[in-house]
C-alpha cells in the first residue's frame, strides 16, 4: 500500500464526509416562517441567490463552531473598532461567511490535488502536494478576513494619528469662533471627510449620537473605544473632565492641541533618526555591491592581463 493510495482514500473519504454534511444540512434546516417575517419587517423580499442558500444551509455548523470559538468575542471588537454594527447576528453573519469560504477553498483544494498527485512520480512529494493544497488555500480562506479587518483597523489608527492634531486644531478655532462644542464636531467632521474619511466619518458620528439624544461624554467615549488610541483618549478625558467641572472648553481644546502635535513632532523625529539605521542593510546588500563591481573591475582586468603577459599570454 503505497502513499498515492494513501492520499487518494484520504481524499475520497474527505469528499465523502463534505457531501454527507452539505446533504444532512439540506434537510434538516430548521426555518420558521415568523422568524424570517420578522427579520424582513416591512421590506420587500427579494428572491435570494445560491449564496444566501448556502449561508442559510451553514448556519447550525457556524453556531456550533461559535460555542467552541474563542474568536466570537475578538471579531465583535474588531467591528466596534470600525465603527460597524457588532451585534450578534453581524458576528453571526461574518462567521458564517468564514465557514463557507473554508469549505469551497478546501474543497476545491481536494479536487486539484486528486488531480495533480498522479503526475507526481516521488511519493514523497505526493503528501506534500496533497497537504498544501488542501490546508493551506483553506487557512487562507478561513483567516483571510480577519487579516482584512486587522489592515483596516491600522490605517485607520494610522490617519488617526496622522491628522487628529490638525483636527483638534480645527476644533478649537471653531469653538473661539463662537460655535459651540456639538457645532464645532460637526464641522470638522464635515471638513475632514473631503481628505480622510476615517477622522470624518468618527467626527460625524460623535456629532450624530449627540443629534439623537446621547450625552456628550457617553459620545467621546464611544470614540475612545472605537479608536484605541492613547492621544484620543487624553483628549476625550481633557473635554470631559473640563464639562463636568465647567472650565473653558476652548483652553483644554489649545493645550490638548498644542500637546497633540508636540508628540506628533517627536514621533516624525524619531523616525528621521531610524531612517539611517534602517537604510544600513539595504547600503550594504544593493549599493556597496555595485560600487566595489564599477570600481575594482577595470582593475582585475589590468592585473589579469598583466599576469597573463608575465606568464607568456598575450
Amino acid at each position: 500500500m503505497n502513499i498515492e493510495f494513501i492520499l487518494k482514500i484520504f481524499i475520497l473519504l474527505i469528499m465523502t464526509v463534505m457531501s454527507g454534511l452539505l446533504v444532512y444540512m439540506i434537510f434538516n434546516r430548521d426555518t420558521s416562517y415568523l422568524i424570517e417575517r420578522l427579520k424582513r419587517g416591512h421590506s420587500v423580499s427579494k428572491r435570494k441567490s445560491i449564496l444566501d442558500d448556502l449561508l442559510e444551509i451553514l448556519k447550525p455548523l457556524t453556531a456550533a463552531n461559535m460555542k467552541s470559538n474563542k474568536n466570537q468575542d475578538t471579531v465583535r471588537q474588531m467591528f466596534i473598532r470600525l465603527g460597524m454594527s457588532a451585534t450578534e447576528s453581524d458576528v453571526m453573519d461574518f462567521e458564517n461567511r468564514r465557514v463557507l469560504r473554508f469549505i469551497v477553498a478546501a474543497f476545491m483544494g481536494v479536487i486539484i490535488a486528486f488531480i495533480l498527485i498522479p503526475f507526481v512520480h516521488e511519493s514523497s512529494l505526493k503528501l506534500v502536494v496533497g497537504t498544501i493544497f488542501i490546508c493551506l488555500p483553506a487557512f487562507i480562506a478561513y483567516k483571510s478576513p480577519n487579516w482584512i479587518l486587522t489592515k483596516r483597523i491600522k490605517a485607520k489608527e494610522k490617519a488617526f494619528e496622522k491628522y487628529f492634531p490638525d483636527a483638534i486644531d480645527l476644533l478649537c478655532v471653531c469653538v473661539e469662533a463662537g460655535l459651540s462644542i456639538d457645532g464645532a464636531i460637526e464641522r470638522v467632521g464635515k471638513e475632514f471627510s473631503n481628505f480622510s474619511k476615517e477622522v470624518g466619518s468618527e467626527f460625524n458620528r460623535v456629532a450624530k449620537d449627540m443629534l439623537s439624544g446621547v450625552s456628550k461624554q457617553d459620545a467621546l467615549k464611544g470614540l475612545s473605544e472605537r479608536v484605541q488610541n492613547k492621544d484620543i483618549q487624553s483628549f476625550v478625558a481633557i473635554i470631559v473632565q473640563a464639562d463636568r467641572m465647567g472650565a473653558s472648553i476652548s483652553n483644554s481644546l489649545a493645550i490638548s492641541a498644542d500637546s497633540l502635535r508636540t508628540k506628533r513632532k517627536q514621533r516624525l523625529e524619531a523616525q528621521v533618526s531610524a531612517a539611517s539605521t534602517k537604510m544600513t542593510i539595504p547600503l550594504v546588500l544593493c549599493l556597496l555591491p555595485a560600487t566595489f563591481a564599477v570600481v575594482l573591475t577595470p582593475a582585475i582586468i589590468q592585473v589579469v592581463e598583466s599576469l597573463g603577459k608575465m606568464n607568456g599570454f598575450k
